[in-house]
């Protein structure tokens, strides 16, 4: 049976309140407006490492955030962006499609890939889940070009979105964590069922 444990769900502030229409528990400070860049930093550290992993598009599962495949084995000497564990990879280019991943591993990103690290007054895990609300999604869709659309940096940066304080963002990445971790396992399963009934099609109808 599919449950998750919750207290209370959340909401971010909406038309300039400083207040969630949903939080959890035991929190009622305001939320703060506070710009991208003062919560995350852009990491622009280039590498063609052959002994890291590299990540592209084609890896990500589009709004999902997990890869489609084993990259552990994908070496080679093309250069990207060097990113760190619990670093944040966020697809600039169609950012409609929804590529991002938070990373449990050191790797290499390919192709137009914003690399953000968390800083000092932030979460890893709520910032992660703060580029996937339909906040940051609106400012990242207000892109530059037609054919290749990318979001627009200097907008997206200067952008104030409603940030809560440091323990109130752990909960936060917390339950997102145990929504995504659930959501992987009932996949798990269904992979197991799918390939369990092609073996039977194929005995059966051999």
């Amino acid at each position: 049976m599919f449950r998750v444990q919750l207290a209370c769900t959340f909401y971010s502030p909406q038309n300039g309140s400083k207040f969630p229409q949903l939080r959890f528990a035991g929190f009622a400070d305001a939320w703060e407006q506070r710009k991208l860049t003062e919560i995350v930093n852009r990491v622009n550290k280039s590498s063609n490492s052959d002994v890291l992993p590299k990540v592209e598009f084609e890896d990500i599962v589009s709004g999902e955030g997990r890869l489609n495949k084993d990259i552990s084995s994908k070496l080679d000497s093309r250069k990207g962006t060097l990113f760190e564990s619990e670093n944040i990879l966020y697809g600039k280019l169609r950012p409609y499609l929804k590529n991002w991943l938070f990373p449990d591993f050191e790797g290499v990103a390919l192709g137009d890939f914003w690399v953000f690290e968390a800083t000092d007054v932030s979460v890893p895990s709520f910032d992660y889940y703060l580029i996937q609300s339909d906040d940051y999604q609106k400012v990242a869709n207000d892109t530059s070009g037609t054919k290749m659309p990318r979001s627009d940096w200097k907008n997206v940066s200067s952008t104030d979105f409603a940030i809560p304080s440091k323990d109130e963002q752990k909960q936060i990445g917390a339950f997102f964590k145990q929504l995504d971790d659930t959501i992987t396992l009932h996949q798990r399963k269904l992979k197991k069922l799918q390939e369990l009934k092609k073996g039977y099609l194929q005995k059966m109808f051999c």
